[in-house]
Order: structure tokens, then sequence, then C-alpha cells
């Protein structure tokens, strides 16, 4: 819902006690007003009503902008339940405010969303990816979701996880999301075929197969016994892909918290 108010009363503080109100103060002589307002437009059409637009012109409303100390336009505030709880000044970039956004106004959990979290959070990286793509199956649009899902869905299937991974998904986390490309860039590449006789290179091989299969436990577990045997195995790279999964995973996951030290302390001797 976007629209000039009639009734502030009506239209901002009784409507904030059902679903948070945002307020964009402006007057129409303001060049970064006329930037803001489509950006803040474009937001609310997106909320699909998790909360709703209200434009307060101050050239026409004085009294509301001089009753909460608006004195430099565009100013923008949230309202909920009746009074003002957050806000910003001036004309910030899209992705910035959609940022503020998320933080100001929580997107409600699902008990499956909530589950899925908990899951990958433990290592069931491909039950939470199952329950996570039932929650779009449901209709569910939400970047967090689609961000979680490609992170707990990587290893197994990373030309879906790669997929889910949109615009939106990417500005929730950019270096997580930067990990996760990463990462299913290198589990796309072909395997190099190598014949030795040296363990480490099978190990490493292994390691590879076990990640593709979801198994990223088994996968730590090789290649950090392989760093304890050499730190800068093949040039630093093992190392790298090592410091990428944890970051994909998260560093209070169960697996992080497992193999971080072990694996600081094969990389730092």
């Amino acid at each position: 819902m976007i629209h000039p108010s009639q009734d502030f009363a009506r239209d901002v503080l009784e409507r904030s006690h059902a679903v948070p109100v945002l307020v964009d103060f402006w007057a129409p002589w303001c060049g970064p007003c006329r930037i803001l307002g489509p950006m803040l437009e474009r937001l609310a059409d997106r909320a699909k009503g998790r909360w709703e637009l209200v434009k307060i012109n101050t050239e026409e409303s004085p009294e509301l902008a001089q009753q909460y100390e608006v004195y430099s336009i565009p100013d923008v505030r949230l309202f909920v339940g009746g009074k003002p709880v957050d806000g910003f000044v001036g004309a910030l970039p899209e992705a910035q405010i959609e940022q503020w956004l998320q933080k100001a106004i929580p997107i409600p959990r699902s008990a499956r969303y909530k589950e899925a979290e908990r899951l990958f959070a433990e290592g069931e990286c491909k039950k939470a990816a199952e329950l996570l793509v039932r929650e779009r199956e449901a209709g569910v649009r939400d970047p967090d979701a689609s961000l979680l899902y490609a992170r707990a869905a990587i290893c197994s299937d990373p030309k879906e996880a790669l997929e889910a991974l949109g615009p939106d998904a990417a500005s929730q986390d950019p270096q997580v999301a930067e990990a996760v490309r990463e990462l299913g860039q290198a589990l796309l590449s072909p395997s190099p075929s190598e014949e030795s006789a040296d363990s480490r290179v099978s190990r490493h091989r292994q390691g590879w197969e076990a990640l593709r299969d979801g198994r990223p436990e088994t996968a730590l577990e090789l290649w950090i016994g392989l760093l304890e045997e050499e730190r800068n195995f093949r040039e630093g790279q093992l190392a790298r892909i090592c410091r990428v999964l944890f970051q994909v995973l998260g560093w209070r996951h169960a697996l992080t918290e497992r193999f971080s030290r072990r694996f600081s302390a094969a990389v730092h001797i």
C-alpha cells in the first residue's frame, strides 16, 4: 500500500498497530526525494503487505514535519504500535535500504525455516535443503531462505544452489554469497585425472568426491589430515578451499566448531 496520507492519525498511527508503516517525509523541490521516493515504492511493492508506505509532503503538512522534528529531507520514519521506532535521513542506495529494512522489520519465520536453520547448524545439510525446497514450493519468497538453501545444497547440488543464489539472496550477506559461488564453481569444475602412487593425491580426490556427495565432514577430515602433513599442499589451494567451506557453513556451524582449530593449527605451524 502506497499513498499520500489524508489522515495521519488513521493512516499511520492507527494503522501501525496492525502492520509497520514507513513514512517518507518529502517535498516536490527536493532532488534527493525524487531519487528516494521511487526506490521506496519499489520496495513497498516487493514487501507485498509486510509493511506499508505513506508519503508526507512537508510543504502541505508542515505541522507534522515540526511535530516529528523533520529538519532535513528526505526523512524516513518507521512507525510500529503508533510510535516512530527507527528511521534514516537522505537518499541511501537501494541495497542499503533493503538491509536496513531487514533489520528493522524482520521477516516472520515459519516453523519449517527454523527447523531447516537448526538442521543446517547441526550439519544436516541435505535435510535442511529439502525443507527449504518445500518452503519455496509453498510460495515463500524469502532472500534469507534462498541464501540458506544455497549454503545447504551447495555440496550435493551445486548447480541448483547457484541458481537459487540470485541478487536478493546474495545481498543478505555478500561475503558468504561469494564463498558459496567460489565453492560451487570449484565443485562444478571437472576433477583432474591424476595417476599417482602418492596417497596424498588419492586423499585429495576422495575429499572432493565426499564433498560432491554432500559429506563435508568426510572432506574436512581428509583434507585437514593432508594439511597436517603438508600445510602448503597444492600451493595453498587446499587451505583456501577449506577456508571457503568454513565460510559457507558459518563460524557457528557444528563442523566449523569441530574442525577450525585443527585446521588453524595445521596451516600455521
